[in-house]
């Protein structure tokens, strides 16, 4: 009888694919895996002492210091210029966060309301740091179903100080440095979109833009992209050589949210004209009102991405539940920082805040200072207490996995084991959360590298220091990066 011929059983492919030979089918012999494959991943070396690590990695001129702590013991377990003052950065948030959910408790919600009297609407600002497109289209409708015959649109932002952006040193076209105030939209920034013609002009458009005078073309120039305030109104210059598109941060939050608000009324089939700031009067109706986020979800995502816009307004909503009245920025730090060392002595912490300054909610500040000792203590106070259920430190970003801390996946020794703030200036760079060592200790520390000296030359520069002082900074910042990373590894395997 001769053989028949036929494709191989369903009963031989699964044998193949499970690494089995099937009778009668031929199976290619398997290689061997690549030694790389095979080889066990070298354990960590133990780092240099701390002195050696810093001599050898540490930026020339710059000053180091750290405080390692159990916080459960209050046992010192590594430190150095503990309590010399550094330039905190963004590390300051830590601080903002703990006195806000202190002040206003983790389920507060700020919101925006939409009024109206006998001839007008009036947007009603709560300091929402979060309001966004949805929030303000709800409104709208409401607005627009509504359909009485006002034709004028008012803003009330009276809640909070109203800034055109939170420091006078930074760029003006940097989107970590707003203009703030209590009726904020989507971080208060725009994008800018522009392209040159074939005629060699500019075509160019904001989103939104409807505050904006129209906006021009400049030679290209450093910076590329400038603010100008001009009789039509604040507009941007543009770069006629070149196309592109760029966020931008918005100088006046109010007029900003409000215009954008009267056009989405506007395309639901109701013309109303905007007609500036007012305070809504006191026999004004209620039509409707969008509640923001819990605290809890602001203060986490100001924590994960570091936004500077979220920390002031929440820190301003904050000051302003505890004294009662809007106050300039510095102002509002100063009575929010005194709580919070008031609840931290109430716990029976040590409560020096010799050289303490903080005087901006954000940290955004080059007369900013704080020690390790004292971000450590504020540390320990928030580390026994629980916000809505939550710990502290699980509103900090996660070494490998998200927020500023997700490019740590490359380190993969210190992944999931630190949750910290990381705080980044020129020549200023911190560090602070906690940390889970492999001798299964958890520790709270603070860690600051700075030069105050290169920074009061950088800052002689002005707003926009040029491309090659920036690389200097950026490769004083590597180093300090570096640093840090060497410090906290030691750490992980010596406590």
């Amino acid at each position: 009888m001769r053989p028949v011929a036929c494709s191989v059983s369903a009963a031989a492919m699964l044998a193949v694919a499970f690494g089995a030979a099937a009778e009668g089918t031929a199976v290619p012999p398997k290689r061997p895996p690549a030694r790389a494959q095979v080889e066990a991943t070298p354990p960590t070396p133990l780092p240099a002492r701390p002195e050696q690590l810093i001599a050898a990695a540490a930026p020339e001129g710059a000053r180091v210091g750290y405080l390692v702590v159990d916080p459960s013991r209050s046992e010192i377990l590594a430190a150095r210029l503990e309590d010399e003052v550094f330039l905190p950065a963004s590390v300051a948030k830590i601080a903002t966060a703990v006195a806000a959910l202190e002040v206003l408790g983790a389920g507060h919600r700020f919101n925006t309301r939409l009024l109206a009297d006998r001839d007008a609407y009036y947007l009603v600002g709560g300091g929402d740091p979060l309001l966004e497109i949805g929030g303000l289209a709800t409104l709208a409708g409401i607005a627009a179903e509504a359909r009485p015959a006002r034709g004028k649109l008012h803003y009330d932002d009276g809640l909070l100080v109203r800034t055109a952006e939170i420091a006078d040193d930074q760029s003006m076209a940097a989107t970590h440095n707003p203009g703030l105030s209590a009726l904020s939209f989507s971080f208060n920034r725009r994008k800018l979109i522009w392209r040159r013609t074939g005629n060699g002009k500019l075509k160019a458009h904001a989103l939104p833009g409807g505050d904006l005078a129209p906006l021009v073309g400049t030679p290209s120039g450093k910076p590329p992209v400038r603010f100008f305030e001009t009789p039509g109104g604040p507009t941007w210059g543009l770069p006629v050589l070149a196309s592109g598109e760029r966020w931008v941060p918005v100088r006046r939050p109010s007029r900003f949210t409000a215009t954008l608000f009267r056009d989405l009324i506007a395309m639901r089939g109701v013309e109303i004209a905007l007609a500036g700031p007012r305070t809504a009067p006191a026999g004004a109706v209620e039509l409707g009102k969008v509640d923001g986020r819990p605290l809890i979800q602001l203060v986490s995502l100001t924590l994960q991405h570091s936004n500077n816009g979220l920390a002031e307004l929440i820190g301003l909503g904050a000051a302003r539940k505890l004294v009662g009245a809007a106050e300039p920025l510095a102002d509002g730090v100063a009575h929010l920082q005194e709580f919070l060392h008031g609840r931290i002595a109430e716990a029976g912490l040590d409560t020096d805040r010799s050289g303490w300054r903080l005087d901006r909610h954000s940290g955004l500040s080059a007369d900013a200072r704080a020690s390790p000792r004292q971000i450590t203590t504020i540390l320990t106070f928030a580390d026994g207490r629980r916000y809505g259920g939550r710990s502290f430190e699980s509103l900090l970003p996660t070494a490998g996995w998200d927020g500023s801390l997700r490019r740590w996946a490359r380190y993969p020794q210190l992944a999931f084991r630190v949750w910290a703030k990381t705080g980044t200036m020129y020549y200023g760079r911190g560090l602070a959360g906690f940390l889970h060592t492999q001798g299964g200790r958890r520790v709270a520390f603070a860690l600051f590298v700075h030069d105050p000296g290169a920074r009061r030359r950088i800052a002689e520069l002005g707003r926009e220091p040029g491309p090659a002082a920036r690389r200097r900074a950026a490769d004083w910042l590597g180093r300090a990066r570096d640093l840090e990373r060497r410090l906290i590894t030691r750490w992980l395997l010596t406590l």
